[in-house]
């Protein structure tokens, strides 16, 4: 996958789509499939916002069920369904458990009526039924959860997915179908005929270029940036998108077998502690934010709101600070609805069109991204009428399995397949997302000077732009260090 910038400059496109999130990636890769000629531009990097920074799960939502959004916790997990057939290499059945104590904001009765109506609506797409377990049991099952006022619990299972995995490979599976794909390239202006939508200007963050891409068709999903981007297409466009934070520790490996989920005795919100690789993820929070959607990290209350927790479900576990080896943090893009609590917002999306035929997405969950995108592209080609697309085969074709490289030891060869075949940019680009040692303790930086210097090699930099590409991972490893928070 190479940065198609001639390609981008020179041609006029069916479809543009600005925004390397999941649902951005999988409209391109489905609308290229189609066979609208299509480009895909993204102003940082694949899976750079919230589908790099999620709790790694595809579920249906069972706290949706709370809500009476039915519709929403039926669509998700048919698609689990269709995710777990489609992309069986990164898309993985996992074990949940849900422990309920006395004092708990969600009786036993609750859980299991839950539960049993989740396993319903799934019907035959069921992973495996549910099971319920009494005190006794669960003490076997997980005994170093916390046994004071334990009632019993219900197991059940969702999936565990590789989400920036996942966002690059719909990428490069949009590439390899023809698409022209760029990240690094930021839209700073819409081109206009006699007021409606034909391109945009784009310039390029790496060599400063501007120009132009024309385009019949342009789509905005650029989940927390959507409202930027309407203002600049409409000064006066309501907001489409209410962000909200969700933050996320990287611990120390907790002594469990399962993925629990657990009610928050402070809010009562919904929290996960997962088997993730060698490490527990703990997560998520979920409150409006208000900041720059560029620089969003991890509060000293928000990482204590979850410690906390985490303490009493593993209280001979000494939780505090120091397990902790990152942290991240991301905005949800849901929809502008405003008062009732962030964590009650629907999570079902929104398409829209604006008088210029912008066509906007707001809201979704990473786990519906597939139809998101079905849906999306059905409206943007439904403007194209002269056209005989072909039908979308998404729900039976899964995007190319990219491996990172053949030989996973050389780290020469991983890196080189890094950045010319995964479109790795920057330092960030190959630590933070392909190779993901960011999230290691060691974060990579015993080799560090060798990581950028092979970097350097391959895309020309000097020494002064070496030098501040480490600086930049540096920060970004000291902005969510968590620890020392």
């Amino acid at each position: 996958m190479r940065r198609d910038i001639e390609g981008l400059r020179n041609s006029r496109f069916d479809l543009l789509v600005i925004g390397g999130g999941i649902n951005g990636c999988a409209i391109a890769r489905d609308a290229q499939l189609r066979g609208a000629k299509t480009a895909l531009i993204e102003k940082d990097d694949f899976a750079s916002g919230a589908s790099g920074k999620t709790t790694k799960l595809i579920h249906g939502g069972i706290r949706y069920l709370e809500q009476f959004n039915f519709k929403l916790v039926y669509e998700a997990l048919h698609e689990r369904a269709t995710l777990l057939k489609t992309v069986p290499h990164l898309v993985k059945p996992f074990e949940f458990l849900i422990p309920v104590y006395k004092d708990d904001p969600r009786p036993l009765l609750k859980i299991k009526a839950g539960i049993f109506l989740y396993d319903k609506l799934a019907g035959k797409h069921v992973i495996c039924r549910h099971r319920d377990f009494g005190k006794d049991d669960l003490a076997v099952l997980e005994p170093n959860i916390a046994q004071h006022n334990l009632r019993g619990g219900v197991a059940y299972f969702d999936a565990q997915v590789d989400d920036v995995r996942l966002c690059l490979e719909n990428a490069i599976s949009a590439y390899r179908a023809g698409c022209s794909v760029a990240n690094k390239l930021e839209v700073v202006g819409f081109v206009k005929e006699k007021g409606a939508l034909c391109g945009v200007y784009a310039q390029d963050k790496l060599s400063g270029e501007k120009f132009t891409i024309h385009a019949s068709v342009v789509v905005n999903v650029t989940g927390a940036w959507s409202n930027g981007l309407l203002k600049i297409d409409e000064p006066a466009a309501p907001e489409i998108v209410r962000p909200t934070k969700g933050i996320h520790l990287v611990y120390r490996r907790l002594p469990h077998t399962r993925a629990i989920l657990l009610s928050a005795h402070k809010d009562k919100r919904i929290f996960f502690i997962i088997p993730w690789r060698d490490f527990s993820l703990i997560g998520t929070t979920d409150t409006d934010y208000s900041g720059s959607c560029d620089e969003v990290y991890a509060a000293k209350d928000e990482v204590e709101y979850l410690l906390k927790e985490t303490r009493r479900i593993f209280p001979n576990e000494n939780i505090d600070g120091g397990g902790i080896i990152t942290t991240y943090a991301g905005l949800r893009p849901l929809v502008n609805t405003q008062g009732m609590p962030a964590s009650q917002v629907s999570r079902e999306h929104l398409i829209r069109e604006s008088s210029s035929g912008l066509i906007s997405v707001a809201g979704g969950k990473y786990t519906t991204y597939r139809h998101l995108a079905e849906q999306t592209v059905d409206v943007a080609l439904s403007k194209l009428k002269e056209r005989g697309f072909k039908k979308c085969v998404t729900g039976e074709i899964g995007p190319y399995e990219a491996a990172l490289a053949e030989n996973k030891t050389d780290l020469a060869i991983i890196t080189r397949h890094a950045v010319k075949e995964e479109m790795a940019n920057t330092l960030n680009d190959l630590l933070v997302r392909r190779l993901e040692l960011f999230m290691t303790p060691s974060h990579g930086l015993e080799r560090i000077e060798e990581y950028a210097g092979i970097m350097a090699g391959l895309l020309g930099w000097n020494n002064a732009r070496k030098e501040s590409e480490i600086r930049i991972y540096q920060d970004e490893i000291r902005n969510n260090a968590g620890r020392s928070l």
